[in-house]
């Protein structure tokens, strides 16, 4: 299926988690991409591809569960799109029947609606892509929990 809806392609946002599993099944789309499209048969230019890094978890990321924006980059050597942090909001939407980027508060709507200003050539800066600055507040939260 996915060779059929890629063949005619000529863009593709390659969707990925920073998950070793999903980095190594994009790796292969991205080669079906340059091998089986039908610009590659011509020999035409090649399919325009950008990637989409789903479901970043910073605080998994520090702990070394998850692979930094870097790795992924290194791995699959495709621009980078857009970084969709992990956000319940996701799945709250999903339940309810309505696309995240309508949720204008969740975090995940706001990087989609980036990820889509970037791919309409707009000069959007990338977010959620570092700790944000925990403050006293923050740390006296986190000590009473």
């Amino acid at each position: 299926g996915a060779t059929m809806a890629l063949y005619f392609a000529d863009e593709a946002v390659v969707v990925t988690n920073p998950e070793v599993s999903s980095v190594r099944d994009s790796d292969r789309i991205i080669g079906i991409l340059n091998s089986k499209s039908r610009r590659a048969e011509t020999g035409g230019e090649p399919v325009k591809q950008h990637l989409l890094l789903t479901r970043y978890d910073l605080d998994r990321v520090s702990t070394g569960q998850m692979l930094k924006i870097d790795d992924v980059l290194e791995i699959l050597a495709i621009p980078l799109l857009g970084v969709i942090p992990q956000d319940k909001a996701v799945l709250e939407a999903s339940n309810v029947g309505m696309p995240v980027v309508l949720d204008e508060k969740s975090d995940a709507g706001k990087a989609y609606a980036d990820a889509v200003s970037r791919l309409l050539g707009d000069k959007v800066e990338m977010r959620f892509t570092t700790p944000s600055k925990k403050g006293l507040f923050d740390w006296l939260l986190r000590r009473s929990a």
